[in-house]
């Protein structure tokens, strides 16, 4: 299987967008506007999914959009990769995948991800929908990473 590659969370390459990174640039967009806009901006970074990874066996229950969602463990830590129906959701994504991709398992369990959405200030923002699937992933990657150790 061919891993899709990305630059978001931790990685060797030299155009990585970091969780602080990210958190610099959102906290600097304003009202839900300026920060979806973002969002959809940062999805057009996520590669091609490949069509024969949008299956069953790597689609995300719990969300209203589709979402399939790639996890390996490689030297102790969790490449994580994902994609989207939605451009809105795509854009979410990428918050994720800036928050645990690269990392270990010690630090995907440690991560509290609603309350850096809520540092953002972007969780009231999110309709419940939403909220949800982004719960639903953030749990089945942390699942992932205790099963796999």
């Amino acid at each position: 299987m061919i891993f899709p590659q990305h630059p978001f969370g931790i990685s060797l390459q030299d155009n990585a967008i970091s969780l602080d990174d990210l958190s610099h640039r959102l906290s600097h967009a304003q009202g839900w506007e300026g920060k979806s806009r973002l969002l959809v901006q940062l999805a057009k970074a996520l590669p091609e999914f490949p069509t024969e990874l949008r299956s069953d066996q790597y689609r995300v229950t719990g969300c209203e959009s589709q979402v399939w969602l790639l996890i390996a463990l490689r030297n102790g830590r969790y490449d994580i990769a994902a994609d989207s129906d939605s451009k809105i959701i795509k854009g979410l994504l990428t918050l994720i995948l800036a928050a645990y991709h690269g990392r270990s398992a010690e630090e995907i369990q440690q991560f509290d991800f609603n309350a850096w959405l809520n540092q953002l200030g972007l969780h009231r923002f999110l309709s419940a929908s939403r909220g949800n699937g982004l719960a639903a992933i953030v749990t089945k990657i942390k699942q992932r990473a205790i099963s796999m150790t």
